[in-house]
């Protein structure tokens, strides 16, 4: 391994930090990496020389870096050499050109530093003293103490579920391996029912009534509070990593497009303990008394409408209107209620953090969130991906597969855990499998290239588009935040 001294920039809670470390020396790339990789001439953050006018933005378009408030840097750059090409998208060739990437607010990094989110226990203590180096030896770094815990002055992590006493006896065993999970990482866990507070009791749907009883509650929380919260058929499926990497996700409110079928999810979500996020919670809850006569998914379908308005994205008197008109009730025919999440989900556009005034709503492309459904992760989990497996029902699933000793909080690795490569081929299998979920190509149309699966699928990195990163949807605010 290689070895890098660091310093701790901001405590997690007990268990993990974000640690600072010297940004390498920029340099061009070498022969072995490839910057067309982060070239995606869509982007106003890239300049290009084109063949001809085929560009997207028009003829040899320059790189806007205005939408970056805190500045940009230059992270990959090819330059004209004898008009030869060097990229080649959707048919058009480029003999040049720039990537700039927007650098983040400066009280979340220092100047010249990168953060990491580490684990404590990966972590070695150097002498005070000690002057800082740019790498320490393994051998050095081996004999070093090891830390064992932070103290915590950051943001605290809580998962919360919503269920009343039938359904904490029914999921009894998904509940005890979050438990297994929080203890693990130094969170916590909270146990709602429902009936805490008089102002939800008239919202009779229990699923609206959960995110109006998660407002409320988070009224009384300390405000440094980050909320997971989750249905009661969600497992544990790894101890290694935490909710670390989307607790640090500048955020308000964070949802996720549904594994495999066409609809924002709702059941699982997190939460910044902010008046955004609490008031955005209460207004989802609200839909209760809007819901049509026909089948709409209860909360699920609802969410959309929330998610288009609160971002202001077009056409949502044209989705509402589909929404109220909602007849058919059987679930064995979702023509009417897809063609509703569709049209919200078109006005929405590709995933991405939406600043809206107030707060900054993220929505995470599909399996790329804390949770996914634990049947198309093949039940498996590893080095990257969800760390939460959603659609767990069968007690079983739980004692016989996912755990082998639940009471001790024992994974059972030789069924649930695989190396990172065999997560990653998984996961970008489905790709071409389910072309109506998913960007076909790397060189995808509809969003960021970036953001293509093609790209991102095989290491699940695929990330939310900036708030102000191509392709744009249209938007009836003047200021939208």
């Amino acid at each position: 391994p290689r070895w890098t001294d660091g310093w701790v920039g901001k405590v997690a809670n007990a268990t993990h930090a974000a640690i600072q470390i010297d940004s390498p020396p920029k340099s061009q790339p070498d022969a072995n990496s490839d910057p067309s990789a982060l070239f995606d001439p869509a982007s106003p953050l890239t300049g290009y020389m084109d063949e001809g006018t085929c560009g997207p933005r028009g003829d040899d378009a320059k790189a806007n870096t205005s939408s970056c408030r805190h500045g940009a840097e230059l992270v990959a750059s090819v330059s004209e050499k004898g008009f030869k090409i060097v990229a080649t998208v959707n048919r058009c060739r480029f003999f040049a050109f720039e990537v700039f990437r927007c650098l983040p607010p400066p009280d979340q990094f220092g100047e010249g530093l990168h953060r990491v989110v580490l684990p404590a226990s990966s972590l070695a203590r150097l002498p005070e003293d000690s002057p800082p180096r740019p790498a320490q030896a393994a051998s050095a770094a081996a004999e070093m103490p090891r830390c064992a815990a932070f103290r915590d002055h950051g943001w605290q992590i809580n998962i919360v579920i919503l269920g009343d006493k039938r359904f904490q006896k029914k999921y009894e065993s998904q509940i005890r391996s979050l438990q297994c999970f929080v203890d693990h990482h130094g969170y916590r866990l909270q146990i709602l029912q429902g009936n805490e507070y008089r102002e939800c009791m008239d919202l009779h749907d229990y699923f609206f009534r959960k995110h109006c009883t998660v407002s409320m509650w988070l009224g009384d929380q300390d405000p440094k509070l980050v909320v997971a919260v989750v249905d009661a058929d969600v497992v544990a499926a790894t101890l290694d990593r935490g909710l670390e990497k989307w607790a640090g996700h500048e955020a308000d409110v964070q949802l996720y497009q549904r594994c495999l079928l066409p609809e924002i999810m709702a059941g699982n979500y997190m939460v910044r303990n902010t008046p955004f996020a609490r008031s955005f919670l209460r207004n989802w809850s609200l839909y209760n008394k809007e819901m049509p006569i026909g089948y709409s998914s209860s909360d699920n379908g609802a969410i959309h409408l929330v998610v288009q308005d609160t971002v202001q994205a077009t056409n949502f008197p044209k989705c509402k209107k589909m929404y109220k008109s909602l007849k058919l009730m059987s679930t064995n025919d979702l023509t009417q209620y897809f063609a509703f999440t569709k049209c919200s989900l078109d006005a929405i556009g590709p995933p991405r953090d939406w600043h809206t005034r107030g707060g900054v709503l993220t929505v995470w492309p599909r399996f790329n969130f804390y949770a996914a459904d634990g049947v198309y992760m093949s039940k498996n989990s590893g080095p990257i991906g969800a760390v939460l497996h959603h659609g767990i029902k069968d007690k079983q699933d739980v004692l016989g597969h996912y755990y082998s000793d639940l009471p001790k909080c024992k994974l059972n690795t030789g069924k649930v855990q695989r190396a990172e490569g065999a997560i990653g081929r998984s996961a970008d299998a489905l790709v071409p499998m389910y072309p109506e979920f998913f960007l076909q190509g790397r060189n995808c149309t509809g969003t960021a290239l970036r953001q293509c699966p093609a790209r991102c699928m095989r290491t699940l990195s695929c990330y939310p588009l900036q708030d102000g990163e191509e392709p744009l949807v249209p938007r009836t605010c003047t200021d939208c935040g």
